[in-house]
């Protein structure tokens, strides 16, 4: 019985051996099984680059999915849902990425209302979003309405001025420092991708240093006093198009060769033309500069134009350095509106001819940068700007040219 009694025990203590054994097996195999991570940094692109949508085909985690410990914070379904939401507040923001040992790339994001934040497969290719992110545009462009000075808000407690259209990039915020009885020029529009909303790009006409954006029904057009725009074609004499110049009823005249309503002018030249003379900011182009000064309410001013070349530059590049020659870095909103002054088809030159000084200049003038505070802080004013000449090569090219500026100190 002793015999038998110590065979059963070695028989137990064996089985229990091999069972802790296969258990220690099965836990190292589990463990190798987690993916870790081999490298992780910030992204530090431009960050409305790096706006993206889920497609609901991987969740979010706390940590890169197929790392030990990882936790779901969204479910697929959750996020093929925030994928397809007709709310910008449910984008996302990619700030950060990382690379596993298997190749996977992982990012970090956040929603732009805040309440979702983790990590998410993002392919194998660290150059472009991939797995279950696509890049997006939360905005696109839109149309700009043909009379762009005099604008007042018309319900400032309730639609106000945002960085950015609200809620189309992560973390836009209210502006302040302005007075709600200002007027406001629109100098951009945008629409809102899933909303469809309009919003306009506006800068203060009394404190030209703010600038802001806001929903198009937050702002109205001036009422009262206009003046009326004959755009003649100088060649043929033929009126091609018409606009006009609004200005306050409490005001006897308005000086229509003003920076913002020169620019209001230009903007409205019918497609297919451009001014006849761009020199002063296109006052030039003004049959008569003296009575524009001056204009009353029902007059009617001639502003020449004659038809756009077809052999011109496509667009005219301006780059700011400061008196030393170094680089002057715009905020983005100043330098999306100097892109698309630089665009216009009224700034452009026959291919050969040579970009004037003067060109440059209009082109500052009508971005309305001749001051401005760059991407750092500084203050700047425009000084001068060099002649750059063409070559029949630059048909259809964009070509770069140089303003100078001087640092501004207060």
């Amino acid at each position: 019985m002793k015999s038998s009694l110590k065979k059963s025990l070695y028989v137990g203590l064996a089985a229990v051996s091999m069972l802790g054994a296969a258990g220690l097996a099965t836990t190292t195999a589990s463990a190798k099984s987690y993916a870790y991570i081999t490298s992780s940094s910030s992204l530090t692109t431009a960050p409305e680059t790096r706006n993206v949508v889920p497609n609901g085909t991987h969740a979010l985690y706390t940590k890169a999915g197929t790392a030990a410990g990882a936790r779901v914070v969204a479910s697929t379904s959750t996020m093929g849902r925030l994928g397809n939401s007709s709310r910008s507040n449910d984008y996302f923001r990619a700030y950060s990425i990382a690379t596993t040992n298997r190749g996977s790339v992982y990012y970090k994001v956040v929603s732009f209302d805040g309440r979702y934040r983790g990590w998410i497969y993002g392919g194998k290719d660290k150059t472009q979003f991939g797995g279950g992110l696509a890049s997006t545009q939360t905005t696109s462009s839109a149309s700009m309405p043909a009379v762009t000075t005099g604008y007042t808000m018309t319900r400032p407690s309730y639609w106000t001025l945002w960085n950015n259209p609200k809620y189309a990039q992560y973390k836009a915020h209210k502006i302040t420092g302005f007075n709600t009885t200002d007027t406001f020029t629109i100098t951009g529009a945008e629409t809102k991708t899933r909303e469809g909303w309009v919003y306009y790009q506006v800068k203060d006409e009394q404190n030209p240093s703010i600038t802001g954006w806001i929903y198009n029904l937050g702002i109205k057009a001036p009422e009262g006093n206009q003046v009326k725009i004959s755009y003649v074609d100088k060649d043929t004499g033929k009126e091609v198009g018409t606009g006009s110049v609004p200005f306050d009823k409490s005001a006897t005249y308005t000086n229509v060769t003003t920076t913002a309503n020169l620019n209001s002018i230009v903007n409205g030249v019918p497609s297919g033309y451009v001014p006849y003379d761009n020199n002063n900011g296109g006052s030039a182009s003004l049959a008569n500069k003296d009575n524009a000064a001056v204009a009353k309410n029902g007059d009617t001013l001639v502003y020449y134009v004659k038809a756009a070349a077809t052999d011109t530059t496509k667009a005219i590049k301006v780059n700011l350095v400061d008196q030393q020659g170094n680089a002057i870095t715009l905020k983005s909103a100043d330098q999306t509106l100097l892109d698309a002054s630089g665009a216009k088809a009224a700034f452009q030159v026959k291919a050969g001819d040579t970009i004037s000084a003067q060109d440059v200049q209009n082109i500052i003038q009508d971005a309305n940068l001749t001051n401005l505070i760059s991407n750092s802080g500084s203050s700047y004013q425009f000084v001068s700007a060099s002649a750059t000449p063409t070559t029949t090569s630059d048909n259809g090219a964009t070509v770069n040219v140089r303003a100078t500026y001087r640092v501004v100190a207060y």
